[in-house]
């Protein structure tokens, strides 16, 4: 899937992230910012704006690249052929690794999805306890990166 097919909901993009109107950018056709600040919803009259210092010298320190990655959510799957002597320690790990219990069960209910990276990272913490098959997640699904 590429940017230009995959459709956008503004209302998934991150209240706290700063929007760019500036259409005189030559990063304009690129930029996350500026793509989610021409899809801004018709009732918004305020937020975090880029301002035109940003763009010095032809490049914009504020610049995020579009672009769409394959994130994930769920972990039932996971944990299908892990012992039960590791089965706790490796939630603990991974509920650590996602900052506490709470967030653990955002990602494994689909509120939050894991980005390509988190995705890796938690792969790796099944590695380190001898799981070394081919792991998926429950559900995956295309979507903008923020990150």
């Amino acid at each position: 899937m590429t940017t230009d097919t995959l459709p956008f909901d503004f209302k998934s993009f991150p209240p706290t992230w700063a929007l760019c109107f500036n259409d005189t950018c030559p990063m304009h056709d690129t930029c996350m910012r500026h793509f989610a600040g021409r899809h801004i919803l018709t009732d918004r009259v305020e937020g975090p704006a880029v301002y035109p210092a940003a763009l010095q010298k032809g490049k914009c320190k504020l610049f995020v690249e579009k672009r769409i990655i394959r994130s994930a959510w769920g972990f039932s799957k996971l944990f299908l052929d892990v012992k039960r002597v590791d089965d706790t320690p490796i939630r603990r790990e991974i509920q650590e690794y996602l900052g506490s219990r709470t967030t653990y069960y955002r990602y494994m209910n689909g509120v939050l999805t894991l980005t390509p990276e988190q995705q890796n990272d938690i792969f790796d913490i099944f590695r380190a306890y001898g799981y070394t098959a081919k792991r998926d997640f429950d559900g995956y699904i295309d979507r903008y990166a923020y990150e």
